[in-house]
């Protein structure tokens, strides 16, 4: 009885420790979003000012053009910074749905024009609470930025299938994919796919993970239906 009672006061303290540790993560990436937003985001704006008066009051044809050129660049880059401290701030797994995150994902994603991502829904009726929302939107940016630095894939595809069981999601990439048998947590490619792991089994998510060397890289989520509304400090 001693040992058991060690034992579980050792995995309260861990899950306390785990849980401290992420929401240090998430108050930092908050501090980041903000920080992008309202200092290098305004900065870029006023930039952006300056170079299309400079094009209004240019006279010569070539410079004029080159000038627009350089404003175009700006205004893309404050979009990207627009989009990048909405996924940092998180505020929005609060106030959106699940799908919504996800299309808002996708489309930066897509933007950047290295390969196409696809996703559905079999039904909008999906609830969650912020908490689990956030946690599964992670794990799809994990998986995103796992396949664009290291499959080459040309496609990625999601689905989400709900049902009386929970919510099924998977993420597939046609990328290059890895033996499976020499998967190891040590280098880039394992840490990006140790972390998705490692969030799941936080709120109680059955994860799998399949690959082969030339077949991409899918991964499997499973949300049981008692787990959707868990909240994080319940989790701990």
């Amino acid at each position: 009885m001693y040992d058991q009672e060690k034992a579980a006061q050792d995995e309260r303290h861990f899950r306390e420790m785990l849980f401290t540790k992420i929401e240090i993560q998430q108050n930092t990436m908050r501090d980041i979003g903000r920080e992008i937003h309202d200092n290098v985001g305004q900065r870029l704006t006023l930039a952006a000012m300056y170079i299309y008066q400079l094009e209004y009051e240019q006279k010569e044809t070539s410079t004029g053009q080159r000038i627009s050129m350089v404003g175009n660049i700006i205004s893309e880059s404050m979009d990207e910074l627009r989009s990048l401290s909405k996924s940092l701030t998180n505020t929005n797994a609060e106030k959106w749905e699940l799908e919504e995150l996800v299309d808002n994902e996708c489309s930066r994603v897509n933007a950047l024009n290295i390969c196409k991502v696809t996703y559905s829904f079999n039904t909008k009726d999906i609830h969650a609470d912020a908490t689990m929302k956030s946690f599964i939107h992670r794990i799809i940016q994990e998986f995103f930025q796992n396949s664009l630095k290291h499959a080459r894939c040309k496609q990625i595809e999601l689905a989400f299938v709900n049902d009386a069981t929970g919510l099924w999601v998977e993420l597939r990439d046609d990328g290059v994919g890895f033996d499976i048998n020499t998967y190891s947590e040590s280098n880039a490619h394992g840490i990006g796919l140790s972390n998705m792991k490692k969030r799941a089994e936080f709120l109680g998510i059955n994860f799998l993970l399949e690959s082969d060397k030339g077949k991409g890289t899918k991964v499997k989520l499973l949300i049981p239906a008692d787990k959707l509304n868990t909240s994080l400090h319940a989790a701990v």
